[in-house]
């Protein structure tokens, strides 16, 4: 007997060859038991290596489509929620591990009503990953940071990273999809405010564990230091277009 999802599994991919590998892995068999899903791939790589291991693994629930202008994790993934057929979307790293029959279970149960959720996770050493937070603003500089480590119930917050975030189609049609200006960083922080002042709900869920490992194509581009840089210039954009006027 299988469980339907009616979930669209929505997963943007850079190189990072073996991590993807890894993660295609466990994936498909985690879903083993599962029905009523698919798990579509846009590949923002510029060489063919992806494209190239993926070609006899393709088959049903499964689609691929390499893009070699890499326009960027907000464009990929905007190709990949108009595309998706299932009601219910997620928007999954392909840098997330730890998941299984259990973890989806658990998934098939939030609730996407008007709302956004996002789950606990961790760094690749098992501590607390800096994944949910508030949105950039003055006052936020000046006010104590939530211990978000110690939550343990279902908790409204300011935004969440898109390693992984679980909603509607309806909640992307009243939000709009992501926003192209960002080329990889502050783009979840830019939506989750939109969603916000749309009235929907952005969900910290810490009942759902998960592993990120973080970066992994990012640091194949750039050192540190010039990934900091990058994150700073991003927020700037959502500064510029959210906090004047």
């Amino acid at each position: 007997m299988t469980t339907a999802l009616d979930l669209s599994i929505c997963v943007v991919l850079y190189e990072s060859i073996e991590v993807t590998q890894r993660f295609h892995e466990e994936l498909m068999a985690s879903l083993e038991g599962f029905d009523n899903y698919e798990v579509l791939y846009y590949d923002n790589s510029p060489s063919q290596t992806l494209a190239q291991w993926f070609a006899p693994r393709l088959g049903p629930g499964v689609v691929y489509r390499h893009d070699p202008r890499n326009l960027g994790f907000s464009y990929g993934n905007n190709q990949l929620i108009l595309r998706a057929r299932h009601e219910r979307i997620l928007l999954l790293n392909p840098d997330v591990f730890g998941l299984s029959a259990a973890v989806w279970a658990d998934i098939a149960s939030l609730p996407t009503d008007n709302q956004a959720r996002f789950v606990r996770l961790l760094n690749g050493d098992g501590s607390f990953q800096d994944c949910v937070g508030e949105i950039s603003s003055l006052t936020r500089a000046f006010r104590p940071r939530p211990d978000y480590a110690s939550i343990d119930r279902p908790t409204e917050v300011g935004m969440g990273i898109m390693a992984f975030m679980l909603t509607e189609r309806s909640v992307f049609a009243k939000v709009g999809l992501l926003d192209c200006s960002y080329p990889l960083y502050a783009e979840d922080m830019d939506w989750c405010y939109r969603a916000s002042q749309a009235g929907m709900r952005v969900v910290y869920d810490p009942s759902i564990e998960l592993t990120h490992l973080g970066g992994a194509s990012a640091q194949e581009r750039w050192a540190r230091g010039a990934g900091l840089r990058r994150k700073y210039a991003a927020e700037r954009i959502f500064i510029d277009k959210h906090m004047h006027g």
